[in-house]
This record gives C-alpha cells, sequence and structure tokens, in this order.
C-alpha cells in the first residue's frame, strides 16, 4: 500500500470516497477535486446541500447509502466525523487495506505539505469552543491571521480552499469523533494543544470512560518537547491520561502546588501566570461563571505559549463578544430574562451553566440522550431551579431522574417549552436553555435548537 504520505503529494492519480457529505465532507471533496483527484462523495441522506458545486467540480454523489462495492479501486477513504470507524465503508476499506484518514487529518497533512503553520488545538469534554474562540479572538487582537475552525464553524479543509497565504495560525477545536480517526500520530501534531476535561459523554460511541480518555489522548501522542500541552490540573483523569508524553506541560487551575512556571492559577476572578508577579483580570461579563474562568485560564496559557503578551492577552479577555449558544442573552419579556445555552449538549455543561446565575431558573432541558443519566444534576436542580420544563425523546428520563428536584413540566416544541416558562416565571427570574442532551431528536444541530429558543422568544417579546 502507498505511504499516505506520498498518496497525498500527488492526487492526481489517486481514486478517493469521501464519506459523509456535511460541512466537513463537502470541503474534503472540493479540496481533492481541485487536487486533481477522482472522486466520489457518498451519504446515507438522499440529498446533499453543495451537490451542484460539488458535480461542477467532477465530483461523482453517490446518495442515499452506503456500499462497500463503492471501495472498488478506491486509494483512499476521507471520512466525515459522524462517520465512526465500526461503519460499513470505513470498516471494510482497512480490511481491504485502503488507507483511511478523517478530514481534520487530511487537511492538516494538506496544509503542511505546503508550508508549516502553527496550530492551537483544543480538546475536552466542556469549554473547548470557548476556549478555541477566546484564543483565537486574543491572538487576533495582538495582530495576527487567525483560522479559527474544526468542530467549531468552518471545517479545517475550508482553510486550504482560500487564499491563506497571510494566515500565521489555525485554532482548531477537535472532538473525540475527530480524534477517533487519526491515523498516526505524526499526522495531526498541534504546536499548542488544550485538555479541557473529560467526563462522561459521546459514550454511546465510545462505550466507556477509558476508551473516551484514550481517544481524547491521541491529540497529543504526536507532540515533542518542543510542543506545548496545556491541561485541566484539577482534573485527575486528564493528569492520569497525559502521563508519559513528551509535550511540555503548562497546568491550569485552582490548586497552586499542582501548578509548575508558566502555569496559570485561578483565584476567582484573577488568573496569576506563575514564575513571575503577573495577574489578569476577568472582568468581562461574557466570561461569568467558575467555568468561563477554567476557560480562560487555557486560552492564557495557549496564547503565552503561541507568544502573545500579557497586554495583548488583558486587552483580549476585555473584548472577547462571546458565542452565540453559550450563555447567550437572546432577549427579555416582562422582567424574564431569556439565555440560550443549547450549546450544553451533556449533564456536566448544563452543571456549569446552572452555577452562574444568582437569580432563580427556570429550565429547558431535553433532547437525545448519550447513555449518561442526569442524577449528577439533582443537588444543582434543587439549588438553582424553581421549574424544570422537559421537552424531546429523554423527557422520561430527566423526569425519572430529577423528579422531586423542582416542579417538572412537558411541552411538545420548543415553542410550547418557552411559552410555558414565560407563564411561570416572575419578574427577575431567568429562563435558561441548557438542554443536557444533544439535539437531533427534534433539530438539525444544537445551533438550530438555540435559533429556534431565541425566535420564540422574539414572538413573546413582540406579544407579551
Amino acid at each position: 500500500m502507498v505511504a499516505v504520505a506520498d498518496m497525498l503529494t500527488k492526487l492526481d492519480q489517486q481514486k478517493v470516497l469521501v464519506v459523509g457529505l456535511a460541512r466537513s465532507g463537502i470541503a474534503a471533496a472540493k479540496v481533492l477535486a481541485k487536487a486533481g483527484a477522482r472522486v466520489t462523495g457518498t451519504d446515507r441522506q438522499d440529498s446533499c446541500a453543495g451537490s451542484d458545486e460539488l458535480e461542477a467540480l467532477g465530483v461523482e454523489l453517490a446518495l442515499g447509502g452506503d456500499r462497500v462495492d463503492q471501495l472498488a479501486d478506491t486509494d483512499l477513504l476521507v471520512l466525515s466525523p459522524g462517520v465512526p470507524l465500526s461503519a460499513a465503508l470505513p470498516e471494510a476499506a482497512r480490511q481491504q487495506g485502503i488507507a483511511v484518514l478523517g478530514e481534520l487529518e487530511f487537511a492538516q497533512r494538506m496544509i503542511t505539505q505546503q508550508r508549516p503553520l502553527p496550530m492551537i488545538a483544543v480538546t475536552g469534554t466542556n469549554g473547548k469552543s470557548t476556549t478555541a474562540a477566546l484564543s483565537a479572538h486574543i491572538l487576533r487582537q495582538s495582530g495576527r491571521q487567525v483560522f479559527l475552525g474544526g468542530n467549531i464553524g468552518l471545517p479545517l479543509s475550508e482553510l486550504l480552499l482560500g487564499d491563506w497565504a497571510q494566515t500565521d495560525l489555525s485554532v482548531v477545536e477537535v472532538s473525540s469523533f475527530q480524534l477517533e480517526h487519526l491515523a498516526s500520530p505524526k499526522g495531526f501534531v498541534p504546536s499548542v494543544a488544550i485538555w479541557m476535561n473529560l467526563t462522561p459523554d459521546h459514550l454511546d460511541r465510545h462505550g466507556d470512560m477509558l476508551a473516551y480518555g484514550q481517544t481524547k489522548r491521541r491529540l497529543f501522542a504526536g507532540q515533542g518537547a518542543a510542543d506545548t500541552c496545556v491541561f485541566f490540573a484539577d482534573d485527575d483523569l486528564v493528569a492520569q491520561h497525559l502521563q508519559g508524553l513528551a509535550g511540555t506541560r503548562r497546568g491550569f487551575g485552582r490548586s497552586e502546588q499542582e501548578l509548575s512556571p508558566g502555569g496559570v492559577l485561578i483565584e476567582d476572578r484573577i488568573l496569576r501566570v506563575l514564575g513571575g508577579q503577573t495577574s489578569l483580570g476577568l472582568h468581562n461579563e461574557r466570561l461569568a461563571g467558575e467555568h468561563n474562568a477554567e476557560n480562560a485560564a487555557a486560552a492564557v496559557a495557549a496564547t503565552l505559549a503561541a507568544g502573545a503578551t500579557l497586554a495583548e492577552i488583558q486587552q483580549g479577555l476585555d473584548s472577547y463578544a462571546g458565542l452565540p449558544h453559550r450563555l447567550e442573552p437572546v432577549g427579555q419579556c416582562g422582567g424574564v430574562r431569556f439565555i440560550n445555552d443549547s450549546k450544553g449538549t451533556n449533564v456536566d455543561a448544563t452543571a456549569k451553566s446552572l452555577t452562574s446565575f444568582a437569580a432563580p431558573l427556570l429550565l429547558i432541558a431535553g433532547g437525545r440522550g448519550k447513555g449518561t443519566g442526569y442524577r449528577k444534576l439533582r443537588p444543582l436542580v434543587s439549588k438553582h431551579v424553581r421549574h424544570l420544563i422537559l421537552i424531546g425523546e429523554e423527557a422520561d428520563h430527566l423526569q425519572r431522574d430529577l423528579a422531586g428536584c423542582a416542579e417538572i413540566h412537558r411541552a411538545v416544541s420548543m415553542e410550547a417549552a418557552v411559552c410555558q416558562a414565560h407563564s411561570l416565571a416572575a419578574a427577575g427570574e431567568v429562563v435558561l436553555l441548557s438542554p443536557a442532551c444533544a439535539s437531533f431528536d427534534m433539530f438539525r444541530d444544537y445551533a438550530h435548537r438555540g435559533q429556534s429558543f431565541a425566535e420564540a422568544v422574539g414572538a413573546l417579546e413582540e406579544n407579551p
């Protein structure tokens, strides 16, 4: 079998099958087609949003199902993150000796072929998107040209489709699904890699916490002493999984004895960089809550390693505008505030969001479950939530696990949930959408769910 590195230098001689035609697969197919490969794109759905553009580039589309006979004469498979390695096509490809790459590793290998581009890569169960976006914002504030993508926004392959001659570095959010696809530790080596935390999530795909953690660890496996490993020192599971790795460590957390010089100590709303007398303040309301202090500390450690000055970092912390669907204020009606935290797609994300408000909460939760259960939320719901409005497939499980913690209601749609919450809320209270579940039972993705919540709040404001 031809080595993957050699294969990517002569794509005009290769037949490539792209499996999964969501954003990542579409971007990879475009890159491959423009490089001269003979590309077929396949998806279980019977339609593809970018079909016209792909066909114009010469990509053959095979929609409506995966068939093993599509592997005939194929040299390389490129996978979208949503396609597990256990699926029929990648499993058959590996049995036949066909190279299999995830879109993320494919893109990074293609970038590296053209020129070295420093990368900050962020993984973990929660906080990835905020940490990645905040890191990119800080570096942009310092005058650098930064690409932000991966599991947040644009696939990394999109960088190759534009003019990136002036790009100084990339900041990439990396999911466990993407890390599962790495063919080689040396195929994806970030100069700075961040591990935010490790709590139960995606166990329906990875099986158990050990396998989930080992998958996350793959982000760091190719790093050497010249690369930086930023990690949450307060998370024992993260620390255990990082044993034996070669990257230079910069921890962040609340226990000074667990940190070395260059680490970042969280002292309430102050971040202290160890090894000097330097402190940074968290004055920005969009970085409220203990979880955002952790996100900010990780971004500080990473951007310091990437060459930002402390003055540039403070300016970035102060001017960060936040991300949509992460504790995002979307409206107010009758003195009731509505907060969109649709990115709270697992129990630990929702737990952190529940501690971010002093006012009593009305929580809208539910969606598609991930096999983790919800009993961990009981003390927080009992303390912070007055009414719990449940939607989606997991409503029965949520009601079972949280019975007695708050008054529980059911709603058949997002609009109905918002209307019911508003009718139950008193002035000064907060209606929080933080579902603790995936969105795919009722919505395209978490962004669609958050948009539906915001639209329902907008309708309330027009007709209070």
